[in-house]
């Protein structure tokens, strides 16, 4: 199936991971990382831009971590550490709660290209943030879920606001450091050697040709708003390998099933990974939930699992019930976003039979 959707040209390559109860079942690479300039083939370990997976595994956990400790209340007003939500003409965006945020819950919209009017400079990496803070609401905030970037970005300004330290510096010291990660982290591009460290270190998958961009983007950022926030971005930025992403999935399902001492609380993450209560959405906090028909996880996943998926062609979900954990690495933005949704229907079936493959039926 994956050799075929390779042939066929659906995406150039992947990587597909299976865990069972702590135990790697499989983990195969198949086609390529990078077709342009020449082909490059995948392995297991190679590293990829996993893109909105970052709202799950970084900044959601990092949240966790701080509603654990009491230092940052789900519903407390964000405005409370983000003053600018609540300047300007619409009030409404002062009610937002942290809460709401994480749920995609905001009343902010789905997306702008703040790129376009931010210099691609370090020293403005927090003009992103500012613009986002400033946006209209398109509705009222828990009133429904729309899924935003913008709601991310402010949560990782949140977070820096709060601890006093970047991002990318909390992702090591807290996820990836105590994890024994060797290759998942932000590629910060102030620093002139940060990509040349990950090429060096690494196979690393490419993503796009970008016009934008005048080349093929390699060990940076795809998302164009991270980009120009330096590639460090509470919606977008993190490179990962499968390995490590379940790493991180097995310490949350343990954290989960009540074990202490690890990444996050028990009962932090139980609320976290419990649904949102926001009517007709599938989200919990951070992370999503399948949904009941038509779901990109596909339709053997368990409801109650968790996960999320990232616009480059990744995808990570969890039945902490049943201690499975499904990812799926891959570049199908490479080399160019495809405009059909081949895509679409291959990642669902391929979930279907990797879970089948292994005898799990959640339903």
């Amino acid at each position: 199936m994956c050799l075929a959707a390779v042939d066929d040209g659906v995406l150039p390559g992947l990587v597909l991971l299976v865990s069972v109860q702590g135990q790697t079942v499989f983990h195969q690479a198949f086609g390529s990382r990078q077709l342009v300039p020449r082909r490059l083939p995948a392995l297991p370990d190679t590293v990829y831009d996993v893109a909105s997976l970052t709202k799950a595994v970084a900044t959601s956990v990092l949240a966790m971590q701080e509603v654990g400790a009491g230092r940052l209340a789900l519903d407390a007003k964000a405005a409370t550490l983000l003053p600018e939500l609540a300047a300007g003409e619409d009030e409404r965006r002062g009610q937002i709660t942290v809460r709401q945020l994480l749920a995609h819950a905001s009343g902010l919209p789905a997306h702008r290209p703040f790129w376009r009017q931010a210099a691609h400079s370090p020293a403005e990496r927090l003009a992103i943030a500012r613009l986002a803070a400033r946006e209209p609401l398109e509705h009222p905030p828990g009133t429904r879920a729309v899924y935003s970037d913008l709601g991310f970005i402010l949560l990782g300004w949140m977070l820096e606001r709060l601890t006093g330290a970047r991002l990318d510096v909390l992702f090591a010291e807290r996820i990836a450091r105590p994890l024994g990660l060797p290759a998942t982290a932000f590629v910060n591009l102030a620093d002139a050697e940060a990509r040349a460290r990950l090429l060096g270190d690494c196979t690393v998958a490419a993503t796009q040709l970008s016009a934008e961009r005048h080349g093929l983007v390699l060990g940076e950022v795809d998302d164009l708003n991270a980009f120009a926030m330096g590639g460090i971005a509470g919606h977008a930025g993190l490179f990962g390998s499968a390995g490590d992403l379940a790493a991180i999935g097995a310490a949350l399902v343990r954290a989960w099933r009540g074990e202490q001492g690890g990444l996050v609380a028990p009962e932090v993450v139980r609320q976290f990974w419990s649904p949102s209560g926001v009517p007709g959405s599938t989200w919990r906090l951070g992370w999503d939930g399948p949904a009941e028909s038509g779901s990109q996880a596909g339709a053997r996943l368990a409801r109650a699992a968790v996960g999320h998926l990232a616009f480059t062609g990744c995808s990570l979900w969890i039945d902490p019930a049943r201690e499975v954990i499904l990812i799926l690495l891959s570049n199908r933005v490479h080399p160019a976003v495809p405009s059909d949704d081949r895509f679409r229907r291959f990642r669902p079936a391929l979930h279907d039979a990797a879970l089948g493959a292994v005898g799990y039926d959640g339903r």
